[in-house]
């Protein structure tokens, strides 16, 4: 006979299908324990499945220190070789202009080279489309460190040639250490919340039996731009805050 007692808005006890009180006592031909969120567990066969389920969330708040931006040069012209030449050109300016703001090398990525052909869609009779020209998209990702250069660079990049800014993120080049502090801080919630339970329940919390984490996860804070604004604009930056999370499930022994 497997006994389960589960915490939950309505709790309830069943016995061979009568609801009569306010946990669940069901048979089972071997204990299998199941994990559903801030719940209690009882076997009475084996102890070892015997325990309180439990989920804990950490969370740290910090300022960013990195942006990164996906700058574009975007042209189209008649001819391959001049949509090419042109996309060429203006890139290399406005890497050349980026660089020359004290953006190292290692910062500077390319994540996109695309081209396109342009068709007249129109009176095709069936036809193959007629192709009237092309379009070549070049992009770079740009990793900014001096975050009160950030405005100067995207407007500088503008003047260079670039006529498209694919919005900007902020991040923090390190979050080990707020990474740290967000799993200690899960860890705790996780056991404050079997504490409770197990008080709620009248037993005593054990040991911890096994513990896992989720994935940490900084959320960047994402800031749009619009494409081909103007390079007077002195655009402005606001870099709010970040938030790190932890995740943390654990089973508690009872006793």
């Amino acid at each position: 006979m497997l006994k389960r007692i589960g915490f939950a808005a309505a709790a309830v006890l069943v016995i061979a299908g009568v609801l009569v009180g306010s946990f669940v006592l069901a048979p089972s031909l071997a204990p299998s324990p199941v994990l559903a969120g801030n719940s209690l567990q009882v076997s009475a066969t084996s102890d070892q499945y015997a325990g309180i389920d439990v989920s804990g969330t950490g969370k740290v708040f910090v300022k960013p220190n990195i942006a990164i931006s996906n700058i574009g040069v975007e042209v189209t012209s008649p001819t391959l070789a001049d949509a090419t030449s042109q996309a060429n050109t203006k890139m290399s300016a406005v890497i050349s202009q980026i660089k020359s703001m004290g953006v190292d090398d290692k910062d500077i990525q390319t994540t996109n080279y695309s081209v396109q052909p342009l068709t007249d869609q129109s009176n095709t009779g069936g036809r193959t489309p007629k192709i009237t020209g092309y379009r070549v998209d070049n992009q770079v990702s740009v990793t900014v460190r001096n975050l009160s250069d950030l405005g100067k660079i995207l407007d500088a990049a503008v003047a260079a040639g670039a006529n498209n800014i694919y919005g900007v993120s902020f991040s923090v080049d390190d979050p080990t250490s707020y990474q740290q502090q967000a799993r200690a801080a899960a860890v705790k919630d996780a056991m404050d919340k079997g504490a409770q339970l197990a008080k709620a329940a009248g037993l005593t919390l054990g040991k911890i039996v096994w513990m896992t984490e989720g994935a940490p996860s900084p959320q960047p804070r994402v800031l749009a731009a619009p494409a081909g604004f103007a390079a007077s604009a002195n655009v402005p930056v606001e870099t709010g805050q970040l938030e790190i999370d932890v995740s943390v499930q654990m089973r508690f022994a009872i006793q």
